[in-house]
C-alpha cells in the first residue's frame, strides 16, 4: 500500500532494501566474526572480556525473537570466547 511522504506517493515495493527508508527489524548485528575480532584483539584482556560480556547480554536479549535458531551458536561461541580468555586474565 502505497503511503504519502513529502507530498509523494512512496510505495514500500520500490523502496531501495538497506536504504534509508527501510523498516527497521530485528537483523542480525553481532556476526561470529566480530566475536572473533573482539577475541584477536590487541586491547587489554579485561576489557575485551567485557566487551564480550556486553556482547552476550545483547543476543540474550534478542533470543526470545530468534525464530530461525541462528543466536544459540553466537552464544556458544561468545561463552567459548570468554572462557579462553579467562584463562589468560
Amino acid at each position: 500500500m502505497p503511503v504519502m511522504k513529502n507530498g509523494s506517493m512512496i510505495d514500500p515495493v520500490d523502496a531501495q532494501v538497506g536504504g534509508d527508508g527501510d523498516i527497521d527489524g530485528i537483523a542480525q548485528t553481532i556476526t561470529g566474526d566480530d566475536i572473533d575480532t573482539v577475541l584477536m584483539s590487541p586491547s587489554p584482556v579485561e576489557q575485551r572480556i567485557g566487551t564480550l560480556r556486553e556482547m552476550r547480554v545483547e543476543l540474550e536479549a534478542r533470543s526470545h525473537a530468534d525464530r530461525g535458531g541462528e543466536i544459540a551458536p553466537l552464544l556458544n561461541q561468545l561463552d567459548a570466547a570468554i572462557a579462553l580468555l579467562s584463562m589468560r586474565a
